[in-house]
């Protein structure tokens, strides 16, 4: 008894969490089965690293930001034929992050837009990628906040930085000049450096008439647009039959 509780306070001391929590279950399974020591330890450190992989996903997945979510494989597609599946699932492989290209959503409230983009940005927290979700009109205004008191540049690079972007809620109302340069600024650093997906009611051929600066505006679209994925989605409210 010394030696087991020798044992668990080094590996508490070691914070080998999972490998304290499992020992005596992995012991008696070791001496049930005869168990080789090289087994019990493979067996032991397994476990550990299952652990961890999980807490990394679970923290990754908070950190984003993703709300209420479900796993793209969860999505009902049948619900509106019309959205193409095999692009779907092509993008849930996540090359596009790796290959630092966009994907925009663009069709009417409640077609399931930004249900398919947190599925989307779950694979990526699951692959390992970093992620952060945000209304973009709240992204402008958090970081615009960071000019009162020196923050500014620390906001700035929370959403340069991370793996994935996602905009939700794209063009609801014009960009003010302010906004504008500040999300010129987002997108010009992250041009391919890091992935966007975009969500937004308002059509491709309208995204003109949300700037003010026709100069800034065409450079920071020809940015989003290129190697962009665009999905238009049409048909019934997903969200209406299937989050109530």
């Amino acid at each position: 008894m010394e030696t087991l509780a020798q044992i668990k306070s080094n590996l508490k001391a070691l914070r080998l969490r999972s490998f304290l929590d499992n020992l005596e279950q992995r012991n008696a399974e070791a001496i049930q089965s005869k168990m080789s020591y090289i087994d019990f330890l493979l067996s032991l450190s397994q476990d550990e690293i299952d652990s961890r992989r999980f807490k990394k996903k679970e923290r990754a997945v908070k950190n984003a930001n993703l709300g209420r979510y479900k796993n793209i494989l969860d999505f009902d597609f049948d619900f509106n034929p019309t959205i193409n599946r095999k692009k779907i699932m092509d993008l849930a492989t996540c090359r596009f992050i790796s290959q630092r290209e966009n994907v925009i959503f663009v069709g009417p409230a409640g077609v399931g837009k930004t249900c398919i983009a947190k599925s989307l940005g779950l694979e990526a927290c699951n692959r390992g990628y970093r992620v952060s979700f945000i209304r973009i009109a709240k992204m402008l205004e958090f970081i615009y906040s960071g000019k009162a008191d020196a923050t500014y540049q620390k906001k700035l690079d929370s959403f340069i930085k991370p793996d994935l972007l996602i905009l939700d809620d794209w063009g609801m109302t014009p960009f003010s000049d302010i906004m504008l340069n500040i999300l010129n600024e987002v997108i010009s650093e992250r041009y391919e450096n890091g992935s966007i997906i975009i969500t937004s009611n308002r059509p491709f051929t309208k995204w003109g008439e949300l700037f003010g600066e026709p100069v800034i505006s065409s450079a920071l679209l020809d940015r989003i647009f290129h190697n962009a994925h665009k999905i238009k989605i049409q048909g019934k409210s997903y969200r209406q039959a299937h989050e109530e």
